[in-house]
């Protein structure tokens, strides 16, 4: 049974109320089955002009799987529950009276360890978590006071830069007679960054000409829910599926203009290095998931456009490379995008310290006397394996630090 308050009622009501305040300690929270559990955490203030009764005043965090379905009479949204848990802040087997003036309520709910993650991308959002407080009163309509909030889970690849890297090649060549190796240097990249993609052409014959390569990241979405009872019955089906798929970054390079046929006997070849700059909001793009619900794929599309003079027919190469986006802890403080990385500098910077017989040995100064090394300053060179440029460098020996007793 619900109940509708009057307009006239509820603007009563929300002129008791001055002030409301829902604040979350973070806005977006890494899980993980290794670390210690975590909780979302927060405080909600509230103003009151006058003196107010209430049933309860509880705060909850809702987990929400969304899609849109096309129908006969159009786009019907449907929205599944996946995680829902209370806390109460004040409540009353009766309604209890709260006095005039500022009010807060801590709150913290413990997460479980095992929890659908956020995802959020191109055009849609699939799986949400909001955090409500909601002012209940008996007989009438509730208030509620919401926010978001992101929840991940912590990627393997963030947890450790030992890990190996995992690079990608895809060589071979065409019925046309055209080599290709198209490559990356991991296939497991970090939301939000930028890495190369390597590219190499050789054609056969000097006919066959390099006119444009198109670089894409395709991302395939599918995502189901479970069929009502009723739809079951009458369809015979037990989820209802949706899918899509989006292109997240794009870009195309011209080789066509200043392009001229050799006149010597040199082969023919095009090599170059292209970033592909992944989009850091995370409204643009989804990280690569699968699960019951959710699956999002990635991949990276090369397509070469080539034609031939002497035929004047066209031919195209297309070359694609799958690969998975995790989602990184560098989100930033508003928590609508991230703050990616190059990952040339990311694997500059994660290289292990080099292995201990790579160390230099220390150096040694050769026993002399005190009054040597004060009459005498010498110069000498070490004995180690090094290069050409320190074996050149000499060392000036310096006096050995005065005795205490003369220093005093």
């Amino acid at each position: 049974m619900s109940f509708q308050m009057p307009v006239e009622a509820l603007t009563m009501f929300r002129k008791q109320i001055t002030g409301s305040d829902l604040s979350l300690d973070k806005t977006c929270i890494f899980i993980s089955e290794e670390t210690s559990p975590c909780s979302v955490s927060g405080k909600f203030n509230l103003s009151l002009a006058h003196e107010t009764s209430f049933k309860s005043i509880k705060v909850r965090l809702r987990g929400t799987m969304a899609i849109a379905l096309e129908g006969i009479l159009g786009t019907e949204n449907r929205e599944q529950l996946t995680f829902d848990q209370h806390q109460a802040l004040a409540s009353s087997k009766t309604n209890f009276r709260m006095p005039p003036g500022d009010h807060s309520f801590l709150f913290d709910i413990p997460l479980p360890c095992k929890l659908l993650e956020t995802v959020t991308g191109p055009k849609h959002q699939f799986h949400t978590y909001r955090v409500d407080v909601i002012l209940e009163r008996r007989l009438k309509s509730d208030l509620v006071v919401s926010q978001p909030i992101r929840i991940y889970h912590i990627s393997d690849f963030n947890s450790s830069y030992l890990r190996p890297y995992c690079p990608l090649t895809l060589e071979g060549h065409t019925d046309k007679g055209i080599q290709y190796c198209v490559s990356i240097n991991d296939r497991n990249v970090p939301f939000g960054c930028s890495f190369p993609v390597e590219c190499w052409f050789a054609p056969l014959s000097k006919e066959i000409r390099l006119n444009s390569v198109t670089i894409k990241v395709i991302e395939k979405q599918t995502v189901r829910l479970e069929a009502t009872a009723s739809e079951s019955v009458r369809h015979n089906i037990h989820f209802l599926t949706e899918a899509h798929s989006q292109t997240v970054f794009s870009e195309c390079l011209d080789f066509a203009q200043g392009e001229q046929n050799p006149e010597d006997d040199s082969d023919i070849e095009w090599r170059f290095t292209q970033p592909v700059c992944l989009p850091k909001s995370l409204n643009a793009c989804s990280q690569s998931i699968s699960n019951k619900y959710i699956k999002i794929n990635h991949e990276l599309v090369v397509t070469a456009q080539f034609s031939n003079g002497a035929e004047q027919k066209a031919s195209q190469l297309k070359s694609v490379l799958p690969f998975k986006i995790y989602m990184t802890p560098h989100i930033t403080s508003d928590g609508s995008s991230v703050d990616g990385q190059d990952m040339q500098h990311m694997h500059s910077s994660q290289c292990p310290p080099p292995a201990y017989i790579d160390h230099y040995s220390d150096l040694v100064v050769p026993d002399v006397t005190d009054a040597e090394i004060f009459e005498h300053p010498m110069l000498t060179e070490i004995a180690s394996p090094r290069s050409s440029s320190e074996q050149s460098t000499p060392i000036l020996a310096m006096p050995p630090a005065p005795l205490y007793e003369l220093a005093v």
